[in-house]
């Protein structure tokens, strides 16, 4: 049964220069009619009320619809699907506002990702977010008073004129704010995005690493658990619905350029609003052969901390998983363990996986 639900609404006041997800600028098409295509949308995936575990609204920017729309949204994902027991929207930090906040509470919504970045207001500038630190302490505030304080805070580090300095600040931040979960994402630059065309090359490897290294260790006294590459929790507070993608599990998902993975497909809408619109959703599509979803079950799953079960890779691709990739391992047997039944990569390679699950995989 699948138990996860991704849905995307894609508006944003600003268009920030490191972001290349699907998104429009709020006002350029019609709210309204969007969220009748995305609720239409799902009432064509025909989802069971009672199935779904986790719903995640993601962007984009949720919190930028108004008070009437985001009680459209939210209001007929409650009723139809009360059985949810995590209920995520991302929230940009100046578009939150008491009654906003009042609304998602009531509506079942009790987990929200708050996009931070950073506490350096200006490198913010220069990512053209256009929050300020005051937006995010009075959000936070907001959030908690109102009853919802499973909170994740989002930060970027390798960001443009970072110091150790910015690092130290946004760290203090997070260990004041209370919140049970924080990711921290190194700086991409894709093509189309602001910073790409400004020819911004970003940090080397060595200096990635070496922040990454002095997050992890800050976050670890401060009992936050690594337990994926990015994502990090006090204990018992993991996104259940992220490792719905991390255990490679299927999803439904809808929106403008939304991902969904159903039985052997994988599909991406079309990232064209016009075309959404139309209900042109013009998919692509993708349909796993057995390898492949053996080759994406390793991935994800060895982006976890805590690797896979020998035994769950057993009953899922019916052989083992020891003698079937022997001459793989022997190729990383100093990077990767067996413990409890489970296969992992060491905890201190775990940065390094990309060129250790290519030899894994190969």
């Amino acid at each position: 049964m699948i138990e996860a639900l991704y849905i995307h609404i894609p508006f944003c006041r600003h268009i920030c220069a490191y972001c290349d997800f699907a998104k429009v600028m709020t006002g350029s098409f019609s709210h309204e009619k969007y969220l009748n295509v995305l609720l239409s949308e799902i009432e064509d995936l025909k989802i069971p009320d009672d199935s779904l575990k986790t719903i995640y609204i993601g962007g984009g920017t949720p919190s930028e619809l108004s008070y009437e729309e985001l009680d459209m949204l939210l209001s007929y994902l409650h009723s139809h699907f009360p059985s949810v027991e995590e209920f995520t929207m991302e929230c940009n930090p100046e578009s939150l506002n008491e009654e906003k906040v009042s609304l998602m509470k009531e509506t079942g919504i009790n987990r929200v990702s708050l996009g931070v970045q950073t506490r350096d207001e200006s490198i913010l500038r220069i990512l053209n977010r256009s929050h300020n630190n005051f937006d995010v302490d009075r959000a936070l505030s907001l959030l908690k008073e109102k009853g919802i304080d499973n909170i994740n805070l989002d930060f970027i580090y390798g960001l443009p004129s970072s110091s150790s300095k910015t690092l130290e600040e946004d760290l203090e931040y997070v260990k004041n704010s209370g919140c049970k979960h924080v990711s921290f994402y190194s700086l991409q630059i894709e093509e189309g995005t602001l910073l790409y065309n400004q020819n911004y090359q970003g940090l080397s490897e060595d200096e990635y690493r070496e922040q990454y290294d002095f997050i992890k260790e800050r976050l670890k006294e401060m009992g936050y658990l690594r337990y994926e590459v990015s994502n990090f929790s006090l204990p018992g507070y993991e996104s259940k619905h992220n490792l719905t993608y991390w255990h490679d599990l299927q999803y439904y998902a809808a929106g403008l350029g939304a991902a969904s993975y159903i039985g052997k497909e994988r599909r991406i809408n079309t990232k064209s609003m016009t075309s959404y619109l139309k209900k042109e959703f013009h998919p692509k599509l993708d349909i796993l052969t057995p390898e492949d979803e053996e080759m994406e079950y390793l991935m994800l799953n060895l982006r976890l901390v805590s690797g896979f079960s020998l035994q769950e890779y057993e009953n899922r691709f019916q052989k083992d998983f020891l003698s079937s990739y022997q001459t793989q391992i022997k190729k990383v047997q100093d990077y990767v363990q067996v413990k409890n039944g489970y296969f992992s990569l060491k905890e201190e390679y775990i940065y390094t996986m990309d060129s250790i699950l290519l030899d894994l995989i190969s």
